[in-house]
């Protein structure tokens, strides 16, 4: 329950949290993989149920895995005759998942804390969405676009001070264990209500959307049952395995890929199988004054550019993802890199959410965005983040996001003339 109306200390009770148990999990690394040759010795490992992979294997990075006991011998044996020197770099998860349930019980008697400065589970989220929308009447609405396939509610925020301008809709956790996510959300609302009168332009030249939220029950699932859960939660027919991958479930190239129902990234058993992807589609193309769009996750410090179905790679979105990189190192030196996902990840991600707004609901500023920390950091950070960092990370997040909402085209998009090919927003049907 909030106990307190002021948006600038909101306190907020301790949360009990009941995970999987993660005893004895490691997480592994390899060494740094240098050809596609080492990529394509790791790949068939990703498409086994026994290991999580943290991050992919891409060339110029590690690849990041977290197994169980019982099979930590054979991946180290199996990492160490394919020569790529398999490290240690998480003893025991569950070690790290007691430290982050310490640290939330902790932080949630903080006074001094803004909500955007500590993790706050589902419930939390949508009780101070609906405080800022209760304090701020005269800008803050509050819009359902739908409902999750368990029932709960998909809640957007509008910040508008006034009709007939041009929007930009920011979404996170579509993955629900990427618990960093939604603090840089809440920090721009904090930003555009609390500290209006720093930000008052940004509020007069366009309006804003936030969805802190877009899996909830995923959310909740990986604050209830199981911390790095990443899919939905619908039952799958004929199979024991839970779940769509949200981010591969938008009808562009969404044939592609993967239809292992076990898999973290099953593109499920159509476009918009999952009622949030719909609800999230139907929203975009509803609303046609939505000329940015950016989806944020977590990890890997990057700014990613459609396609990430294909290699492709548009220069007016990397130019303006590039200011937001400069924009970012202008606060703490940090490094995020730009480019589309085979450019710098080395593999293709078919139905994701951005893809699809770029291609088929015609904005032409969509990207998504991998938030701290970096594949190269050499530490036991992944998506376990120290609630400690959160200020640091949406200071970068929002000088990063005034400047790519700098660069909104000047019209909306039904009075833009369509520039690709791709984008056929007509076209899209729902199941």
């Amino acid at each position: 329950m909030l106990c307190s109306v002021n948006l600038i200390v909101v306190c907020f009770t301790a949360t009990t949290l009941a995970y999987k148990s993660y005893e004895g999990y490691h997480v592994i690394r390899t060494k740094e993989l240098q050809s596609i040759y080492e990529v394509k010795n790791v790949l068939p490992l990703t498409k086994l149920n026994d290991y999580n992979f943290f991050i992919n294997p891409r060339i110029g990075s590690v690849a990041e895995i977290l197994v169980g006991p019982e099979q930590t011998e054979h991946l180290q044996n199996t990492l160490t005759t394919l020569g790529l020197a398999p490290t240690v770099v998480v003893e025991n998860f569950e070690r790290e998942l007691r430290k982050e349930r310490k640290q939330i019980e902790e932080s949630s008697f903080q006074r001094n804390l803004l909500p955007s400065e500590r993790y706050l589970n589902f419930d939390e989220i949508m009780e101070y969405i609906e405080l800022v929308a209760t304090t701020h009447p005269e800008i803050a609405s509050i819009i359902n676009i739908g409902s999750s396939w368990e029932g709960r509610p998909l809640r957007v925020l509008k910040l508008s001070n006034g009709p007939g301008k041009k929007a930009i809709l920011l979404e996170s956790l579509i993955h629900a264990r990427e618990w960093v996510g939604p603090p840089t959300i809440l920090h721009a609302i904090h930003e555009l209500t609390t500290n209006l009168l720093e930000n008052q332009a940004l509020l007069d030249a366009n309006d804003w959307y936030f969805l802190p939220v877009a899996n909830p029950d995923g959310y909740v699932f990986s604050w209830t049952k199981d911390r790095v859960w990443r899919k939905t939660r619908r039952s799958n027919n004929d199979s024991d395995c839970v779940g769509t991958d949200p981010n591969r479930n938008f009808d562009y190239k969404w044939e592609d890929g993967t239809t292992d129902m076990c898999s973290g990234s099953y593109h499920g058993s159509r476009p918009y199988s999952e009622p949030e992807c719909e609800a999230i589609a139907k929203f975009l193309l509803d609303h046609k004054e939505i000329t940015f769009y950016l989806a944020v996750h977590s990890y890997g410090q990057l700014i990613l550019l459609p396609w990430e179905a294909e290699n492709q790679q548009n220069n007016h979105l990397k130019s303006v993802a590039e200011d937001a990189v400069q924009a970012i190192i202008a606060v703490n030196g940090t490094q995020y890199k730009v480019g589309t996902a085979h450019g710098v990840l080395s593999y293709f991600a078919h139905g994701t959410s951005f893809d699809w707004a770029y291609a088929k609901a015609g904005i032409r500023l969509s990207y998504t965005i991998e938030l701290t920390p970096s594949f190269e950091k050499f530490d036991n950070q992944n998506f376990i983040m120290d609630s400690k960092q959160l200020p640091l990370i949406n200071a970068e997040c929002w000088e990063a996001y005034k400047a790519l909402v700098s660069h909104l085209p000047k019209t909306r998009r039904d009075e833009s003339e369509v520039e690709d090919e791709n984008s056929t927003a007509e076209t899209t049907t729902f199941g």
